[in-house]
């Protein structure tokens, strides 16, 4: 465990040391704060026209949480999507590049101990990335209005915990095709196209019926997030990402082991 957490903390203090979480901190920072202020534009424009229509009974069922966290929650997502290569591409590719994979391998540190260690220091990145978000909810908590609160904090957090495990699901991805190339822009390449195919691949399903329109649909990664963004944790979206990550872990994990025997 202590081999574990110093690799993470070298991990976390490389991070910090380059430019590249900063300017995925910023990306993320940036993009979302667009998409927050477009929503609630839009959601003050929305209730601006009910108002001087008279719809009191439609402007009753308006609400911070469904008409801006809600869909934010979904942008974030996409946002997150486009961010976690470039977090990820580093985490293996850097020591192939510079030659310290072999001397890494031939220390007394198991390739389980160093992936545990490397996905620890990127979900602690990822973690910051999204703490760096909360800011919106909390704006709107102190400076909205309503009977029970300006937003729905179990709502909000079981949204951000989807967003999490969405991470967490796309950085073990990018972590293992990190451990098959010496190249980080080859990793963030292919990591991207791979994490935004299983973003589109739920568009197909309208096309399709049956059997072939379930399975694309579980295979979307926005499909799972959509139930937790409206609150609600489910079996089969937890399963899913779970199961990402774990495949993940495990490929990198075997990568790692075939490096060790051939060094």
């Amino acid at each position: 465990m202590k081999r574990t957490l110093a690799i993470a903390r070298k991990e976390i203090i490389a991070y910090f040391t380059t430019p590249i979480a900063y300017v995925v901190f910023a990306a993320i920072t940036v993009l979302g704060s667009w998409f927050f202020l477009s929503l609630l534009g839009q959601f003050q424009r929305h209730s601006f026209e009910l108002t001087r229509m008279g719809r009191d009974d439609m402007l009753a069922h308006m609400n911070l949480t469904d008409q801006v966290m809600v869909p934010l929650v979904m942008n974030l997502a996409l946002v997150l999507m486009m961010s976690v290569p470039f977090l990820s591409m580093r985490l293996l590719s850097e020591e192939k590049r510079q030659g310290t994979m072999e001397l890494l391998l031939t220390t007394p540190v198991r390739p389980l101990e160093i992936v545990a260690g490397k996905y620890i220091a990127a979900l602690a990145i990822l973690t910051t990335a999204l703490a760096l978000t909360l800011s919106y909810p909390l704006l709107l908590s102190a400076f909205g209005s309503g009977d029970q609160g300006a937003v729905e904090w179990p709502t909000v957090l079981c949204g951000y915990l989807g967003l999490f495990l969405l991470g967490a699901s796309a950085m073990a991805v990018g972590m293992f095709i990190s451990s098959l190339t010496s190249s980080q822009i080859v990793a963030a390449f292919l990591t991207l196209m791979l994490l935004l195919l299983t973003w589109v691949v739920g568009w197909k399903a309208v096309d399709v019926e049956g059997a072939a329109r379930e399975v694309l649909l579980y295979l979307s990664s926005t499909q799972h997030l959509i139930s937790f963004a409206n609150g609600m944790v489910e079996l089969k979206d937890v399963v899913y990402y779970v199961s990402y990550m774990v495949l993940g872990l495990f490929l990198t994990h075997r990568a790692l082991e075939g490096l060790r025997w051939a060094a």
